[in-house]
Formats: C-alpha cells, sequence, structure tokens
C-alpha cells in the first residue's frame, strides 16, 4: 500500500541524512596516448615521440561544520519518519475498521436472508393451509390469491437479499485488493452481544483524552510540527560559514621518462615512487549572497512550521468530533436496538394472535398478512439495529485502544 512504500522512502531518507556524516572518497584513472610531440609530466618537457601515461589520483573531503545543518536534517528526517510511520499505521488501522465494516455488512446481509427464507416457508405454509381450507370449502376460493401474491413478494425479496450478500462480499474482495474468487464466502463468527452496553459510567471525555495521546494520527501531525521546526533550523544553518578538510593524492607515469642527468629509461616502480604527491587543504566557504535564496528558504520554512501547528489544531478538533460521533452513535444505537428488540416481541405476540382469529375464522386472510408484514419489517428492523450496534461499539473500542474482535 502506498503508506508502507511512503515510510519506506523515509527510511531511506533518514539513513542517508547519517551516512552523510561521513567522509566523500572518491578515485579517479586517467590513461592517454599521444602521437606526435607529447609533454612529459615528470619533467614538463617535450618529447619528440608517441607516448603513453598513467595517472591515478584519489580524493577526500570531510565537513567539519556545516552550521548544524548535517545534525539538523538528520533530526528533521527522523521526526519525517515517524510521520510517515504513524501514517501508516493509521492506515493499518482504518483499513481495519473498514474490513470489520465490510465483514459485518455480509454477515447482516446473511441474517436477512435467513429472515427472508422465513418469511417464505411462512408465505408458502398459509398458501398450503388456505388450499386445504377452500378443499374444504370454509373459505372462499378467491383467498388463495392474496396468499400467491404475498409467497411471489417474497420469493423475489429473498433473491434480492442474496443478491446483497454477493455484492457485500464483492466489496470486501476489493477493500482486500484480492482478486475475483468464484464462490467466495465468509466463515460467520459466534457473535454473543450479551447485555447491550450501558453508557452512564462511560466519560466521553476520558475517551478523547486517551485518543489524542495515541492515536497515530495526532502524532503524525506532531511529528509534523517537530520536522518543520528543524526545517528552520537548517535553513538558519545555512546563513552559517562552512569548514571541511580535504586530502588529495597523485602519481604520474610516462613511458617515456628518463633519468634528469642520465637520460636512461625511469622503471614504473620508480616512478610510482618518485612522483607521488600528497596534499591536505582546510577550507572555509562563507556565505554571502546567493541571490537571496537562503533568506526565502528560511522565511518558507517558518511558514511551513505555522502550517503544520494548524495542522496539528485541525487533527486534534477533527479527532474529537470523530471520538464524540463514535460515543453517540454507539449510545443512539444501542438504545435503538434495545427499542426494536422489544418491538419485535411484540410484533410478534400480534401475528400469533391475528394467526390464531384467521384459523378461527375471525380475521380476514388481509388482517393476518398485514400483521406478517408488520412482523417482518420489524425483525428486518432489529438486525439493522443489531449490526449498527456493534459496529458503532467497535468504533468506539478502537479510539479506546482496544483490539477489534468480534467476540
Amino acid at each position: 500500500m502506498q503508506a508502507e512504500l511512503n515510510k519506506r522512502v523515509s527510511e531511506n531518507i533518514y539513513f542517508q541524512s547519517k551516512m552523510n556524516l561521513l567522509p566523500t572518497i572518491s578515485a579517479n584513472f586517467s590513461y592517454g596516448f599521444d602521437f606526435g610531440y607529447s609533454i612529459d609530466p615528470t619533467k614538463y618537457t617535450y618529447v619528440k615521440q608517441n607516448s603513453q601515461t598513467f595517472i591515478p589520483t584519489g580524493q577526500a573531503n570531510l565537513n567539519l561544520f556545516t552550521g548544524l545543518q548535517q545534525l539538523n536534517t538528520i533530526k528533521k528526517d527522523k521526526y519525517d519518519l515517524l510521520a510517515y510511520s504513524s501514517d501508516y499505521l493509521n492506515s493499518i488501522n482504518n483499513t481495519a475498521l473498514n474490513v470489520t465494516n465490510l465483514f459485518l455488512q455480509i454477515v447482516l446481509n446473511k441474517e436477512l436472508v435467513k429472515a427472508a427464507e422465513k418469511q417464505v416457508n411462512i408465505s408458502q405454509s398459509q398458501l398450503d393451509v388456505t388450499k386445504a381450507r377452500i378443499k374444504a370449502g370454509t373459505v372462499a376460493e378467491t383467498a388463495i390469491y392474496d396468499f400467491e401474491a404475498q409467497l411471489a413478494r417474497d420469493q423475489a425479496a429473498l433473491i434480492s437479499q442474496k443478491n446483497n450478500v454477493e455484492i457485500s462480499a464483492l466489496a470486501l474482495l476489493i477493500a482486500l485488493q484480492q482478486p475475483d474468487q468464484q464462490g467466495f464466502d465468509i466463515i460467520v463468527p459466534e457473535i454473543n452481544i450479551g447485555s447491550v452496553m450501558t453508557f452512564d459510567k462511560m466519560n466521553v471525555r476520558d475517551i478523547y483524552q486517551y485518543a489524542m495521546q495515541n492515536q497515530p494520527s495526532i502524532k503524525a501531525a506532531q511529528a509534523r510540527v517537530m520536522s518543520a521546526l528543524y526545517s528552520i533550523k537548517v535553513a538558519k544553518g545555512s546563513l552559517s560559514p562552512t569548514f571541511s578538510v580535504s586530502y588529495n593524492t597523485r602519481d604520474d607515469y610516462f613511458n617515456k621518462a628518463t633519468a634528469l642527468f642520465t637520460n636512461t629509461p625511469v622503471s614504473a616502480k620508480d616512478q610510482f615512487n618518485q612522483n607521488l604527491a600528497n596534499d591536505i587543504s582546510f577550507n572555509i566557504n562563507i556565505p554571502i549572497l546567493s541571490g537571496w535564496q537562503r533568506m526565502t528558504n528560511l522565511a518558507n520554512a517558518k511558514l511551513q512550521y505555522k502550517i503544520q501547528q494548524l495542522n496539528i489544531e485541525n487533527a486534534n478538533n477533527s479527532l474529537r468530533k470523530d471520538v464524540y460521533q463514535a460515543y453517540a452513535n454507539a449510545k443512539g444505537n444501542a438504545e435503538s436496538y434495545v427499542a426494536n428488540l422489544k418491538a419485535l416481541e411484540s410484533q410478534r405476540m400480534a401475528f400469533e394472535t391475528a394467526q390464531k382469529r384467521y384459523d378461527a375464522g375471525l380475521a380476514a386472510a388481509y388482517e393476518l398478512q398485514q400483521s406478517r408484514d408488520n412482523l417482518a419489517r420489524s425483525e428486518s428492523n432489529t438486525i439493522q439495529a443489531k449490526y449498527n450496534y456493534i459496529f458503532s461499539v467497535k468504533v468506539l473500542d478502537f479510539y479506546q485502544g482496544k483490539t477489534i474482535t468480534l467476540n
């Protein structure tokens, strides 16, 4: 994922900023072939014949003082790494919440399928009873049409709910970045709600304070403030003189070289021993004028620091809104679930009463179907309320630092 790649890039940058404290060392080798006139580099005299030269050189440079730019850059990159690491962790947390939501959506749709199958079975049973009663002559033949229409509607609803299961499964596959899998399904865990959570002793301010100290989104914003602070120090360091030390070594070989007085050829070994040169130098660089670029960089670094301070304030406000919203959702969904449970029980009793009245010939078919429709809606509402409550509790657990589980 992108957050992980950004983190790895930041790790490399931080590593390199530390390595920049090391000296730079390089070596160069030059080989030349001259035709006709050439210069003997050992005596700086002309030679009237073809010749060859070989010149190895080595250089090393070490910064002794750079206005603390290197050290402050290391600290800046360290906080950048902390910020990207927090972004990565925040991405993981958000993905976990999203996957949990998508997983629960599949479980919800599966329960709605079971509820729809139950309604189909009830309609089929009512239709069978009605056919028997028509055959016995206790009800008119026209009564069968209402039950057949109801069965058809329930069967259509069942098909729609099964499609919802497939769509929600596809959404989970996409979130997991998995390829399409024919017949993909999940194992539905045993979800035991137990007693519904009470909120009397829960303090939303405490949850917010904990989240503000532990949420990676806040840690990322805080790290970027510190990174911007060290960027100012780096920019100020660029106004300072810099000191460095350099070391150079050089050797020369000329295949036509001769001794100074005897004009006898000089061997390569002797040349390398005689021509080796080393020097060490101390350098100072004083910045005077660079088109005002350093001052502009400093001004922008200060502005970036103010921007990051505003960003952390916005992050705190956003987190506060999210925590209070999660608390309100969990509390509201808990109350809604309890209310729907009570409504479902009442609706179930009403349907049983309507069924008995219909069986006794005291109620018309439409009364029974209306009562059954009310029961079906109540069951669907209760299932929806149940999973809304479960997910909202998981979100609240997330802000309290609890592991997201369905147990």
